[in-house]
């Protein structure tokens, strides 16, 4: 016999880790008043991992909320969160007629995502392209299909973003010069950072750096190569030493929406929420915090970094708790268990080479990017079904 809770879960934020919390939450509430409300300010939920495939055009990197929850018990907002006010159980929204309401919640569940981290670096804002959302993405692509683009391409960060954007697109220029049948580019690509694939094992990495050198990456990489100043046409760098460039991108990192410190709740790192072993907001039992929002220490004390992997693990846990103090079962909350960084990840460099490690088997090559094309069909398919699954299919 089926409980009636008639209470109200607000998932605050789409992305991999609100989509997972609503989509298993409304499985195990079938037949219970619960209304499940997601929250987005867009209309649709990027796949952030195939944004560096914007860069040459192939495969696609959004789907429609409605297309995801049709014929599920959830209820989908769009509107921008502007406060989170959690001793009211109340969040104010502002929708896309700027019409301003307010929601009451029981449970909260929050999912806001993350911004480029941007330090205190003279001229970063005013002179850098950013790599966080579809229009960074389609800006950086009509800026590399120009013609007559020549100089030095310069992307300041040597993390997954980075690498995957600099393997992009050095094999979209290699192409073009293929077909125009040239021995030599106009444009050349420095990527620029302390390190590169910090945290991932030493066999990709050394992969990594192989194949981006084989495209004709330049790897500034050194303890100080750290972006000091950028100026309309050059950085330079804490080691005295400087780079001219024609198109400066910054990959250095995210940090989490800016709305979380006006909450009360503790923040950590990068302004992601401290939470507890079941993903709960310190000092709290009704407000989960996931994704890029929350700050999860590995085994070691260190961070988790935000991907999309992590963050789909952080919702389905989260989702799993909810309800279970729905059902008054607080004894079964279920711990979240970090995996180590690096233990889990596919990093593609252009369409037919990646790096990856999934259930301790490590790839390198071919064999590894059409293993990240399996996952992100996967992904696909249980999110919204097989039709997604198979448009990307017949990209492979």
């Amino acid at each position: 016999m089926y409980k009636i809770y008639s209470k109200q879960v607000i998932i605050a934020g789409g992305g991999y880790a609100g989509i997972q919390a609503a989509l298993v939450l409304e499985y195990l509430l079938k037949g219970s008043g619960t209304i499940i409300s997601l929250i987005d300010k867009k209309a649709y939920h990027t796949l952030l991992p195939s944004l560096p495939e914007i860069i040459s055009k192939r495969g696609f990197s959004t789907i429609d909320y409605r297309d995801i929850i049709q014929h599920k018990r959830i209820q989908f907002i769009q509107a921008t969160i502007t406060n989170i006010d959690l001793s009211k159980k109340l969040i104010d929204i502002t929708d896309q007629q700027n019409n301003h309401s307010s929601l009451k919640y029981d449970f909260l569940a929050i999912s806001l995502g993350s911004q480029p981290f941007l330090p205190d670096i003279e001229g970063l804002k005013e002179y850098a392209f950013l790599f966080n959302t579809i229009h960074d993405a389609q800006r950086i692509a009509e800026k590399i299909s120009d013609p007559s683009l020549n100089g030095n391409i310069v992307i300041a960060g040597g993390g997954a973003t980075g690498v995957e954007l600099a393997g992009e697109i050095a094999s979209v220029l290699k192409m073009r010069q293929q077909k125009n049948n040239t021995k030599s580019s106009d444009v050349n690509i420095i990527l620029v950072s302390p390190h590169i694939l910090s945290g991932f094992p030493d066999s990709a990495i050394r992969w990594a750096k192989a194949y981006l050198e084989s495209l004709g990456v330049k790897l500034l990489v050194c303890s100080g190569c750290h972006v000091l100043q950028v100026k309309p046409d050059i950085i330079y760098l804490t080691n005295g030493s400087h780079v001219t460039y024609t198109m400066f991108i910054w990959t250095g990192g995210v940090s989490a929406s800016s709305l979380l410190k006006k909450t009360g709740l503790k923040i950590g790192e990068k302004g992601r929420v401290v939470v507890n072993k079941y993903l709960q907001a310190e000092r709290t039992q009704d407000v989960f915090v996931v994704g890029d929002a929350a700050l999860v220490l590995d085994s070691k004390g260190k961070a988790l970094p935000t991907n999309a992997y992590f963050a789909e693990q952080h919702g389905r846990i989260a989702a799993q708790n909810i309800y279970a103090l729905l059902e008054g079962e607080e004894k079964k909350l279920q711990e979240y268990r970090p995996e180590e960084a690096g233990s889990t990840f596919a990093i593609s460099m252009g369409k037919d080479f990646a790096v990856s490690r999934v259930g301790g088997l490590d790839l390198f090559g071919y064999s590894a990017s059409k293993l990240k094309k399996l996952i992100k069909m996967k992904y696909l398919k249980d999110i919204s079904g097989s039709p997604l699954a198979w448009k990307e299919f017949y990209k492979f």
